[in-house]
């Protein structure tokens, strides 16, 4: 029998990432992919379930796992007379995962390079996977899906269906080739979602970027099967494979033009896209709604290289900050001040002022509330949470927010009181508020703090308290996410029949 109290205690012991790695090759090549596969995905399955007793980060596990499902199983241990515990060997596990976590932040401390935010930017751009719900990729992948046939020779969208059983079943947790061919062979190119298992090094994990080798993947294949780790969660690295090609370039922008147009407008009438003023200046969304008028700036860049190694880190967030977020702002101020220079601002529906016609007149008086809102495609961190800290004076009353947020808090606005608490909310959110963030750089934390009784508990603003949210705050999306994945089961319930 395996002794697992000495190999608990001995990776506890250990003082270097490399150590616990070169532990973990030993011991799983121990074992068969088929074996460790089981014990690897049981533990994620009961990390999504159970989110109060597991502590430990999804996406560490699963990163883990691709790593050490790559090891080749010893041919002199295929055989081997010890006998293994699925019960200890997830509980082993979960100690590697928190081990390594605990030795990486100790060592960015160590290193004593990040400067303000940016050790919490760092734990949750490393650490955790972006709040986009299943519902939400599913939604997406429909405009995506010109983009998805022409990068991996399949339609994500029309195939949704087939790969959720791929990324969500407790059964077959390491897919045999003769189980795949027989399941999903109508399914062309399926091939393009993963990664061969012998060009994946553990050197990836510990120097480099594994994100970077899985961009686009699902899994990784073998000779005799594949490996999915079991999440939805995995939909990431298509998103990142679409949105992040070269083929994508010239077309996301007016890909997220056109989601964020249709999601907002469930929720406002007068919504208007892409329209011009008189100097063919674009504006992207205008919205009026009583006495309120929204400029709305898209955002579909993605944000590379948020942390490497040194002071250029720094610099290169700055860099990519002023050209992506201040440059939105920019775009919603000048949108701002066409209107209050003219008592109404008129839009065309060109650039060119031959031929152009006229789309919308926006009227103008001093009762009318203006609002400025940058929506994005990427988290940002809390270049998104917190931007009005990093933007100049003119800017500060602009909005940052991811598109998967913005639904999620003007769904759960709309739910609480109508579209006036969404307003309300929006008004807090330009006012400032530089003392309070959340651990994991979250808009949806500061949503249900606001929401929330504790909003009148804590200390007032302006006494220079420093409040940071935990992820108990989220919690008031539940609603949310209870009722896409329902929606989710009826529209591919009708897909499939």
């Amino acid at each position: 029998m395996v002794d697992y109290k000495r190999i608990r205690e001995e990776i506890r012991k250990h003082k270097n990432i490399n150590d616990v790695f070169k532990f973990a090759k030993v011991h799983y090549r121990k074992l068969t992919r088929a074996y460790r596969a089981q014990i690897f995905n049981e533990v994620i399955q009961e990390k999504q379930i159970n989110l109060e007793r597991y502590k430990f980060s999804l996406r560490l596990s699963i990163e883990l796992s691709y790593i050490f499902i790559s090891y080749k199983t010893h041919i002199n241990r295929i055989f081997n007379k010890c006998k293994f515990s699925l019960a200890e060997e997830k509980e082993l596990f979960i100690i590697i995962i928190e081990k390594i976590f605990e030795l990486d932040w100790l060592k960015q401390l160590d290193k004593n390079e990040f400067e303000g935010n940016d050790f919490r930017r760092y734990l949750s751009y490393k650490y955790d996977y972006p709040s986009i719900h299943i519902y939400e990729y599913f939604k997406l992948f429909q405009y995506l899906d010109e983009l998805s046939e022409d990068i991996y020779g399949l339609s994500i969208n029309r195939n949704f269906y087939e790969l959720i059983i791929l990324v969500a079943s407790k059964e077959n947790l390491y897919i045999k080739n003769k189980f795949l061919k027989k399941e999903f062979e109508k399914i062309i190119s399926l091939g393009n979602l993963f990664l061969d298992g012998y060009k994946l090094k553990e050197r990836v994990f510990i120097e480099g970027n594994l994100r970077t080798a899985l961009k686009g993947k699902l899994g990784i294949k073998f000779s005799d099967g594949i490996y999915i780790p079991r999440t939805y969660h995995l939909f990431e690295n298509i998103l990142r494979g679409i949105i992040e090609n070269e083929k994508s370039k010239d077309k996301k922008g007016n890909i997220l033009e056109a989601y964020s147009k249709d999601i907002i407008g469930n929720f406002f009438k007068s919504i208007y896209h892409t329209s011009f003023d008189n100097k063919g200046n674009e504006q992207d969304l205008i919205i009026e709604y009583k006495d309120k008028i929204l400029f709305v700036e898209c955002k579909s860049q993605n944000f590379k290289s948020i942390f490497i190694e040194g002071n250029d880190a720094t610099k290169t967030r700055e860099k990519h900050f002023k050209e992506v977020i201040v440059k939105a702002c920019e775009q919603c101020q000048r949108g701002k001040e066409y209107l209050l220079k003219n008592s109404t601002a008129i839009y065309y529906n060109s650039n060119k002022k031959k031929g152009r016609q006229e789309v919308l007149k926006v009227n103008y008086t001093r009762n009318k509330k203006l609002f400025k809102i940058v929506v994005v495609l990427d988290e940002y961190l809390d270049l998104a949470e917190l931007s009005n800290r990093y933007l100049g004076e003119k800017h500060k009353d602009t909005w940052v927010v991811n598109i998967f947020a913005l639904q999620k808090i003007l769904w759960i606005s709309h739910r609480i009181n109508g579209i006036n608490t969404f307003f309300e909310y929006l008004e807090y959110r330009t006012q400032n508020n530089f003392s309070i963030e959340s651990l994991h750089c979250d808009e949806l934390a500061q949503f249900g703090y606001w929401i929330s009784p504790n909003y009148f508990i804590y200390p007032p603003l302006g006494m220079n308290i420093n409040i940071v949210l935990k992820n108990s705050f989220t919690s008031i999306f539940d609603e949310y996410d209870s009722y896409f994945y329902s929606k989710l089961e009826k529209e591919l319930r009708v897909r499939t029949k």
